[in-house]
Parts: structure tokens; C-alpha cells; sequence
């Protein structure tokens, strides 16, 4: 039975639709609450005139940030983020791991998990401070054997037990699995840094101009755009029969507020299924990213880490580089168009074939 809208807050309707794979625009949550219920499963007509079935599916946004934060709050996120962390390197490097208050004097070789908290070097040492729901412990490596852990990397560890201490051997990262490229239909555009307010106003008609003329479905657009309400009017005005997406600037932040059906606003990160493909966007990303299945530091607190990668994507697609990038990682094909205030050149992905070419302009 549908509920009522009296009952719900505005982000708990946002909620409820995004189970079900969609992200509500302003317009129309406005629409569902001048309704006064929330349709059931079948999205009745009211709904779907809000634009709200399109060719792709939300799997993975950010509906909302904490402001008022509180000691448990902290808690809870970086128990979600190692939570999140320990089950996939569980799954992908199976090892009889132990807890950290389970370490003893017996000189045996252990397999641990856990999340780094303080990284300093002693008398040619790296000592690496690992914490577990049940102890932090140190593990003493050798400089060279942990020149990739950074603060709050999660990670496993193979290791020498001591007691009060552990002789770290091997760093394991979860990594991403080898795989074939997975195919899809369709082709998709790759922007990133547009920066409308800044940039010389005849090259961004330029690109809008070509894009508009290409057999080209999917725009995704990451990092800034700077002028919203300007990225909205060249929207509309050149991607009428396209269906772009705009990721929010901020990190990690919501989706940005349009009023242009054409634009589905994403948060950042945000991960999408189109075209058969899973699309990963997200203003900061490299390989050792994929490596270590985790999309960084967060400066701000949700109500669970969002950053971990849970599902592979197919295509990574970052803002926040002055060059162009082009590249693969084991199947996932990381795109950067570079930056409208420098060098730019969007990228196009054929989801068919999976080839993907720098366009110059």
C-alpha cells in the first residue's frame, strides 16, 4: 500500500526511490508531494511523468552528508569503511586471518586485517600502526616492503607474530580481479573540469557544437562546471536528444540541484549502469585506487562509507587533472579529458567494442 507523504520527509522519499534505482529530480519530488503519496513499486503515471524511467540505473550515490557531527558518528563510518574493506579482501585473498588481540610470543606466520592509523620510521624501520575492532598493534617492515600504505588504508598483512608487535613481511591489497572486458550497447562521452565560468566562452560552444552532430547517447561530466545555471542553458540547447550526466564538484558531495530534465545530477562519487556498462565517477581516481579498492580520504562524514569500490566498474571517469588521460587497468578504462582551462580532449568510449579515442577539437 502507498504511504503518505505527510509521514515522510523529503530525503526519506529520495531514499525510497533510489532503491528502487532512481534519482529524484527537484521537479519531481515536487510532483509526489503535491500527489500526497508515494507510489508503490509500479510507479504509477503521475511518476513516469516526472522523466523518472531512463536507460540507466543508480547503483551506487550520496543522498546525504552530516553536519552536527558526533564521537559515534566517526565510529560508525570508519567501522563501515573497514567493514566494507575486510569482506572483500576476505573474499579476494582467503587466508586464516586472525584478530589483532589474538597475536602472540610463538614467532609464527600470521595473516591479519586492519586499518592503518599512524605510519613513522625508527631506526631505518617503517613502523605501521594497525587497528582492528579489538587492538592496535605495530608491524615492523622493512622500508621498501610498505612504500604504498598511506593513513587509513585498509589492508592485509602477512607477518612474523612477537608478542606486542609484528614483523611485517608482505602487504596485501584487495586489488580488482583479472577479467574479460565486458561489452554493452551504445556510446558515451567523457568530459571533465569544464569550468563554463572561466573558460574562453567559443571553446565550450565548440564542444557543444560537436557534440551535439556525433551518434553519441551518454555525456558524463565530472569535476567542476562552474556555471550551473549556464551548464543547463547549453544542455538544453545542444543535447536535447542525449541523456547527460553531471557530477556534483564537491568531495564527497551530493547530487547538484537542476531543473533541465536532460541532466541527471550524480553525486561524487556516484556509480552508474548504462548501456550494460558500470560507469565509476569521481573527481579524484588512478589505478592504485583500483588497487587498493578504495577511492581515498574523505573529507566529510556520511552515515556510512561510500568510497570503498564494492562493484568493479568497467569505466573509472575522474575530474582534477590538467592533462588528458586515457588508459586501462584489468578491464576498467580510466578516462580524463583534461581540463577546458588547459589542455582538453573529451574522450569517447564505444560500449560495443570497448574502444575508446582522445577526440581533438
Amino acid at each position: 500500500m502507498a504511504d503518505s507523504v505527510e509521514t515522510k520527509s523529503r530525503q526519506q522519499i529520495v531514499n525510497e526511490f533510489f532503491k528502487r534505482g532512481h534519482v529524484l529530480t527537484e521537479e519531481a519530488l515536487d510532483i509526489i508531494e503535491e500527489s500526497g503519496v508515494i507510489p508503490d513499486v509500479k510507479l504509477p503515471a503521475i511518476v513516469r511523468a516526472a522523466d523518472l524511467r531512463k536507460p540507466y540505473k543508480i547503483l551506487s550515490t550520496i543522498t546525504s552528508k552530516k553536519t552536527d557531527l558526533a564521537t559515534e558518528d566517526f565510529v560508525r563510518f570508519y567501522n563501515s569503511k573497514y567493514e566494507k574493506m575486510r569482506d572483500i579482501i576476505a573474499a579476494r585473498l582467503p587466508k586464516n586471518y586472525i584478530s589483532l588481540n589474538k597475536i602472540d610470543g610463538t614467532r609464527s606466520e600470521v595473516y591479519v586485517i586492519g586499518i592503518v592509523r599512524d605510519i613513522k620510521e625508527k631506526d631505518g624501520k617503517k613502523i605501521i600502526d594497525l587497528e582492528d575492532k579489538t587492538a592496535t598493534i605495530p608491524v615492523i617492515f622493512e622500508p621498501a616492503d610498505a612504500d604504498d600504505l598511506e593513513l587509513d588504508d585498509v589492508v592485509a598483512v602477512k607477518a612474523i607474530s612477537g608478542g606486542k608487535v609484528l614483523f611485517g613481511k608482505k602487504v596485501m591489497y584487495p586489488d580488482i580481479p583479472l577479467r574479460q572486458p565486458v561489452h554493452g550497447t551504445g556510446r558515451a562521452c567523457f568530459v571533465s573540469n569544464l569550468h563554463i565560468d572561466e573558460a574562453p566562452q567559443r571553446e565550450v560552444e565548440r564542444f557543444f557544437e560537436w557534440f551535439s552532430g556525433q551518434d553519441i547517447q551518454y555525456l558524463f561530466v565530472a569535476g567542476g562546471v562552474g556555471d550551473t545555471a549556464a551548464f543547463e542553458k547549453l544542455v538544453d540547447r545542444y543535447c536535447y536528444t542525449k541523456t547527460v550526466f553531471a557530477a556534483s564538484d564537491e568531495y564527497p558531495g551530493v547530487p547538484d540541484s537542476y531543473t533541465s530534465t536532460r541532466i541527471v545530477p550524480l553525486s561524487n562519487p556516484a556509480l552508474v549502469e548504462v548501456g550494460g556498462l558500470k560507469v565509476l565517477v569521481v573527481k579524484h581516481g588512478d589505478i592504485a585506487m583500483l588497487k587498493k579498492r578504495h577511492l581515498g580520504k574523505a573529507n566529510a562524514v556520511t552515515d556510512e562509507d561510500q568510497l570503498t569500490i564494492e562493484e568493479v566498474p568497467d569505466v573509472m571517469h575522474t575530474g582534477g587533472a590538467s592533462a588528458p588521460v586515457l588508459t586501462n587497468y584489468k578491464s576498467v578504462t580510466l578516462v580524463n579529458s583534461g581540463s577546458m582551462l588547459g589542455e582538453f580532449h573529451p574522450i569517447v568510449v564505444d560500449f560495443t567494442t570497448r574502444d575508446a579515442e582522445k577526440i581533438n577539437l
